[in-house]
């Protein structure tokens, strides 16, 4: 029998019970709802991950340093660190110390809240930073304590929207600067915040070190963080183990936060597998219930149909083209399901996006995956009733009112 005349006759027979039909596929629908919705979490969160270690850099560690210990002395990271690490930990390619503060800027009647990073030139090379315009810091710069600063994207937007910022001044903290560069766009920690400590250079004004008189650590020297660069990725975790225990001693044992992204990256794998498993088994106990409901009805219409089935085998309709249109139908069903769940899945994750403030993303292979998994308990669950009805004698089957 040709499948489109299967298909027709399955529509018909489930569109004369609409109610029962929808009851039925209940379970398929709110399986692939959950599939659809936490997969879309998941990948969400995936793909911010990846943005932020793409940001901070694969070959990279950031040593972060917190500047009191429980006595109330002063511990912490100091510019001399760096070239300790420079010297000693194996593999490094760039070395800077980096002092933060969260000051006001203003320009041109604007004002904008922004991070103001003290760095040396050779910051750029271990973040990876790339210019829209201008130039970036200069040795000279560092050592004549100049006062001049590179702009984030977002920064520059908001103070100087109608103009070039090159060669403008701005006002930091009381003190004032010179714009000299601008940093290119990146991508910006969303959602439930950097997961990986990944800071918004779009939002933050780069200047001179020694420049720097806010910064959170205020003692002659001292920084907050030394980031430092590796010649390969399979070099990092050796390199953040030697810098950890060198700056344990040079510090006097200050309590210090290292950041490897590719552990991070690793750790947030191994996290992703477990969600996965969990919102797997979750779908798959929905798609099972879903499942034994389409079997439980789909034998119940074999029995109402009997003498239908009859019927047709009397007039010359083989036992496979019984058994095709039962599971034609159980098919129908559940594809109907993934449809309808794949919906309400796209709905849920934008509503989680909304009102959780969680990042959320769809992958197009993950729509029809949930598809063809709805299909498949469709064909599974439809074998056993479109095989029973397909075993149904002529005579029998018509005897039976």
């Amino acid at each position: 029998m040709a499948t489109l005349v299967l298909v027709r006759l399955g529509l018909r027979s489930l569109m004369l019970h609409k109610l029962r039909s929808g009851l039925s596929i209940l379970g398929v629908v709110f399986g692939v709802a959950a599939v659809v919705a936490m997969s879309s979490v998941g990948e969400g969160a995936r793909r911010e991950t990846l943005a932020q270690i793409e940001a901070l850099g694969i070959d990279t560690v950031t040593v972060r340093s917190r500047p009191t210990d429980e006595s109330g002395a002063a511990l912490g990271l100091r510019s001399r660190d760096a070239d300790s690490v420079r010297r000693v930990v194996p593999g490094v390619r760039a070395v800077a110390p980096v002092r933060l503060a969260e000051l006001e800027a203003d320009a041109g009647g604007r004002s904008a809240g922004v991070t103001v990073v003290g760095v040396t030139p050779s910051y750029r090379e271990a973040t990876r930073l790339d210019l829209a315009r201008g130039r970036f810091l200069a040795a000279l710069d560092v050592s004549d304590r100049k006062r001049v600063a590179v702009l984030g994207q977002a920064v520059a937007a908001r103070l100087f929207p109608l103009q070039s910022p090159l060669g403008e001044s701005l006002r930091i903290g009381g003190d004032w600067f010179q714009v000299v560069g601008v940093l290119e766009g990146r991508a910006s920690p969303r959602g439930r915040g950097a997961v990986v400590g990944a800071r918004d250079l779009n939002r933050c004004v780069i200047v001179p070190l020694p420049s720097l008189d806010h910064g959170l650590d205020t003692r002659e020297g001292g920084v907050d963080e030394i980031v430092f660069r590796v010649s390969t990725p399979e070099e990092v975790v050796p390199a953040a183990t030697v810098a950890r225990s060198l700056l344990h001693r040079t510090t006097g044992g200050a309590s210090l936060e290292v950041v490897v992204p590719r552990e991070i990256l690793r750790q947030r794998e191994r996290a992703q597998r477990v969600f996965n498993v969990v919102t797997g088994a979750v779908a798959a106990i929905s798609l099972l219930v879903g499942g034994i409901g389409i079997m439980n009805i789909m034998l119940a219409s074999v029995a109402e149909r009997t003498r239908e089935v009859g019927i047709r085998r009397a007039l010359g309709a083989r036992r496979r083209d019984v058994a095709a249109q039962f599971l034609v139908e159980s098919s129908l069903l559940t594809l109907a399901g993934g449809v309808l769940g794949s919906l309400l899945g796209l709905g849920g994750s934008f509503l989680i996006q909304g009102l959780a403030g969680w990042p959320t993303a769809i992958h197009p292979l993950m729509l029809l995956v949930a598809l063809l998994v709805a299909l498949l308990v469709g064909i599974g669950f439809g074998f056993y009733p479109a095989w029973h009805a397909s075993q149904l004698e002529p005579m029998t089957a018509l005897r039976r009112e």
